[in-house]
């Protein structure tokens, strides 16, 4: 629907009327549920916590920024890793951003609440570095209003106004009280829901609104202590639903849908947890794999240390896993060796500075 005024939101907690728990009552505890398990599949698995995420946050990187329109696949953003930045693709170096901007707010949040500074903060890293909208005022709420609709839409055929930059702080600083209530916790997936709604639809920023808007749902979960680490990343089941995900956004606004909203964000929830535990476990397969492989040639403490820089990096030179690893460059090359020996990764046809691909860890993230 167009309108040609701003919108102006309920404030948060929304009025009860508005929401009916037994019509997504059934997705509510299935995506509990879910959610559950893929949480005990990290937190028990035989792998350290943070080479399972590597694989997570790369797929969320590369398609959180493809939502908004960029062209970058996930073998351009492992391939750009070590290249110098002036010479990356801006598409690519978006996804980079991305993942920056995560990992800043990770460790902000050992020691600062969740608030409109570290909003302003991750905005900053996800527009830096020369990419589209580093002239939109990077780490700043924007100073006049935004429009959402087609390319070169109007007031008079925009799909949605947002508020004015005259309400941002007001909305924000209400959004920001609810998120750090203890109200609605119980629910945690459905306040998220909520939250990322208002978010959207406060659209505090020029540019840059879906990304941070869609990083908030992990670091709400972690920061309100559900996980151990943020992991909980929506963004590869939302772009597969991409126009349904911004109808129903928009449903929430002028026709004040919420509970077709919250059901599709829980059916997502369920969506990409089952999807990701299908892939959690086929990299502990991987890694296992890897691992046996080194072994059956290597008797060397140093095996895992240099397969966490391998899954981290599953495009990468001798000379980077050495520097990464911190092991030395002739052991580097026995390891790559064997797994290159055994088909289990494969160099690139370049004799100086080779690259090595990890074909089975990169398809898993395709």
């Amino acid at each position: 629907m167009s309108s040609r005024t701003n919108f102006n939101p309920e404030l948060l907690p929304l009025d009860p009327s508005l929401i009916d728990v037994h019509s997504f009552l059934d997705n509510m505890l299935l995506a509990v549920e879910k959610y559950t398990e893929l949480k005990g599949k990290i937190e028990n698995s035989k792998i350290s916590t943070d080479i399972l995420l590597f694989p997570l946050l790369s797929q969320e990187a590369v398609t959180s920024t493809r939502i908004e329109g960029t062209q970058v696949t996930i073998d351009n953003y492992y391939e750009a890793q070590h290249e110098e930045e002036e010479k990356r693709n801006k598409d690519v170096q978006e996804a980079i951003n991305y993942r920056n901007a995560i990992n800043y707010a990770i460790e902000r949040l050992k020691d600062f609440p969740m608030s409109s500074r570290l909003f302003k903060e991750m905005h900053r890293i996800l527009l830096s570095k020369g990419v589209r909208g580093q002239n939109k005022h990077p780490g700043e709420f924007k100073d006049r209003e935004n429009i959402i609709g087609t390319r070169g839409a109007t007031r008079e055929t925009a799909d949605f106004i947002p508020p004015g930059p005259e309400k941002t702080v007001e909305l924000i600083s209400n959004l920001e009280k609810y998120l750090n209530s203890e109200q609605d916790d119980n629910n945690f997936l459905v306040k998220i829901a909520i939250i990322h709604a208002q978010f959207e639809t406060i659209h505090p920023f020029l540019n840059g609104n879906g990304r941070i808007g869609r990083v908030l749902i992990p670091l709400f979960l972690y920061y309100k202590k559900k996980c151990d680490y943020p992991f909980f990343f929506l963004s590869k089941t939302l772009e597969r639903d991409q126009f349904k995900y911004y109808r129903f956004l928009n449903e929430t606004r002028y026709e004040k849908n919420w509970n077709q909203w919250i059901n599709f964000f829980l059916e997502a929830c369920i969506k990409q947890s089952t999807d990701n535990i299908d892939l959690l476990d086929k990299f502990n397969v991987l890694y296992e794999r890897d691992r046996k492989i080194l072994l059956t040639k290597h008797n060397h403490i140093q095996i895992d240390k240099f397969l966490r820089v391998l899954y981290e990096f599953p495009i990468i030179s001798i000379k980077n896993a050495a520097v990464l690893s911190g092991i030395n460059y002739p052991t580097c090359r026995q390891y790559m060796k064997t797994l290159t020996d055994a088909k289990a990764i494969f160099p690139e046809q370049k004799k100086r500075n080779t690259k090595y691909y990890h074909y089975d860890l990169i398809q898993l993230l395709r």
